[in-house]
């Protein structure tokens, strides 16, 4: 009779040799900063056809969006701004997420079909979209510039432990203005993840996947996020009696008006009676 010992180690080799005649199944997800393959991009665009509307499920937005603080929140700025950057990690493997697309019957059949798990589908659209988004940009100078100059912001708010309700409302609103360089820092730390070899496979796939991306992935990620103050400067206000520019008249005949871009010679002429 075999011991207890025995019967074990017996086992263990049934075991072992039943499971090396089975494929070995691999669940890893895919993340941005991986390489992608044709493969898979083949794998992708033939999920999103075979769905009822030939586009992507209803999905999360590819990027966090701008801080909206409530005006009442009684969190010091430095915790809002760490809350606002946990918020932006893993937006798209919530359970709310999961749970939503789990009971989309067609997209369950898709993915059995192509031998993949709902959370490596996520991984895989997040990685193709975030791709897509990278191609607005043919330099990475202007993203590393943002990333830079934003985490010097993102410290100087981290050093806020004044209470934001406590604070006034002018006070308020500049801190959310400074808090927009979380969600900045945040994109263009994603699109520099990027792989290069990611951007120039949409690139070559463009007009096959373009109906298959995410809106998002379709416009510049950075367009509505812009700092329109020190973008565009303070606007002006005209003071009560100095008329409008609606009622300014010009004719051609006027050899004062400069037309286009004044150089400094045409500067000069103008201020040369006025002095």
């Amino acid at each position: 009779m075999l011991n207890l010992k025995s019967l074990r180690l017996l086992i263990l080799c049934l075991v072992s040799i039943g499971c090396s005649s089975q494929e070995i199944e691999f669940n890893e997800i895919k993340r941005p900063h991986e390489i992608l393959k044709t493969s898979e991009l083949n794998t992708y665009l033939q999920i999103v056809r075979g769905l009822s509307e030939q586009t992507l499920p209803p999905l999360p937005p590819l990027f966090a969006p701008l801080p909206n603080w409530d005006v009442q929140r009684e969190l010091s700025v430095k915790g809002l701004a760490k809350e606002q950057q946990k918020a932006q990690e893993n937006r798209w493997f919530t359970d709310a997420v999961l749970g939503k697309l789990a009971s989309d019957r067609r997209l369950r059949n898709l993915l059995q079909k192509h031998k993949i798990t709902l959370q490596q589908f996520l991984g895989l659209t997040e990685s193709i979209n975030l791709a897509a988004a990278r191609t607005h940009f043919e330099e990475i100078s202007e993203l590393i510039a943002m990333r830079r100059t934003g985490q010097f912001e993102i410290n100087e708010l981290l050093k806020r432990e004044d209470v934001f309700s406590n604070l006034s409302e002018e006070e308020q609103y500049e801190i959310l203005r400074q808090a927009a360089w979380l969600t900045r820092v945040s994109r263009a730390s994603e699109l520099l993840r990027v792989p290069e070899e990611n951007t120039q496979l949409l690139k070559k796939h463009w007009d096959v996947l373009k109906p298959c991306l995410h809106p998002d992935a379709l416009c510049d990620p950075l367009e509505d996020i812009v700092d329109n103050l020190k973008h565009y400067g303070l606007p002006f206000e005209e003071s009560p009696g100095s008329g409008s520019d609606s009622k300014l008249r010009w004719s051609p005949a006027n050899s004062g008006a400069l037309i286009g871009h004044a150089t400094e010679k045409q500067l000069a002429a103008q201020d040369a009676p006025h002095r």
